[in-house]
């Protein structure tokens, strides 16, 4: 699926950022070009990096808890 039409980006190539060392939305746009023009994609950029940074999904589980229940 295309997340920025602007550059061309899939969702694929966000992902393959991501394994890549990617950490940030910001990190992404320089690997990639997403979000550098007109700017609609930064939204699914970051849902993207949330979902899949290993670094992020970490820090988000200690947040959560084990179970996912708030503290």
């Amino acid at each position: 699926m295309y997340v920025c039409h602007c550059a061309v980006v899939t969702d694929g190539d966000v992902l393959e950022s991501i394994a890549n060392g990617a950490r940030c939305v910001a990190d992404v746009a320089r690997d990639t070009g997403a979000g550098r023009t007109c700017g609609n994609c930064v939204s699914s950029l970051r849902d993207l990096v949330c979902q899949h940074c290993p670094v992020r999904a970490e820090r988000v589980e200690r947040e959560l808890g084990v179970a996912g229940a708030t503290r």
